[in-house]
């Protein structure tokens, strides 16, 4: 019986992720489409609202974004998607974050491209995901600004791509702790941005590794396989 149940366990955890996420989604779909209708109604005749309005309404339009990044990250854990693998080079993959990926106020982007530009073959969809919660966990270690620097290299089996913020770096330097799933030293968020990206990484035939740069710091780097 407990191997039963020990079975059904992630069956479950899907399920119960799918409908938590349908029904807030519902709910933020609602919030949201009130939100802009308030919005378009103060903004009627040319007249701004009151800055004070404008702040409480940013302020809850935030709230959903962070809501729905929530939900995504759940359903990101716990699904197991069909990959659709294609030939993609890496550093398309440090233009592509580069550009599409939203940097907090205070903190700037350095890349360093592998002059070589090796190709992995991948499902563009789901690293590209897998990626930015990686970006996006080194810029919130950086609440004060700083710098990330998105390195691409490849060894003989192997492109890597790393992500090294100025960040205080991970304590005790216990990187791996850092992929476990729900870990998070910040007062907000799920933990499961790492936890994802080593998933689809591995998924890959790749890994996800990570400790304290030499200079300082927090260095994640993931890695997947060369496509020959």
């Amino acid at each position: 019986m407990a191997d039963n149940d020990k079975k059904d366990k992630p069956d479950l955890l899907r399920q119960m992720a799918s409908v938590v996420s349908h029904e807030l989604r519902n709910p933020l779909a609602i919030i949201s489409n009130s939100l802009y209708f308030i919005k378009t109604k103060l903004s009627a005749g040319g007249a701004g609202p009151d800055p004070k309005v404008a702040k409480h309404l940013g302020i809850i339009e935030g709230e959903v974004k962070h809501g729905n990044d929530v939900i995504e990250e759940m359903l990101a854990f716990t699904r197991e998607r069909d990959l659709q693998l294609a030939p993609a080079r890496m550093n398309a993959g440090i233009d592509d974050l580069a550009g599409a990926f939203p940097l907090p106020q205070g903190v700037t982007l350095k890349t360093v491209y592998d002059p070589e530009d090796p190709k992995v073959s991948v499902d563009i969809e789901a690293m590209r995901y897998a990626l930015r919660q990686v970006m996006a966990n080194a810029a919130q270690a950086m609440p004060e600004g700083g710098v990330i620097t998105i390195e691409c290299s490849h060894d003989d089996k192997m492109a890597h791509l790393s992500f090294t913020d100025t960040g205080p770096g991970f304590p005790g330097g216990d990187g791996e702790k850092a992929f476990e799933p729900f870990f998070t030293t910040r007062p907000r968020g799920v933990g499961l941005g790492l936890s994802i990206a080593r998933k689809y990484a591995e998924r890959h035939g790749g890994s996800a590794k990570a400790g304290n740069a030499p200079g300082g710091g927090a260095r994640v780097t993931v890695s997947l396989p060369l496509l020959k």
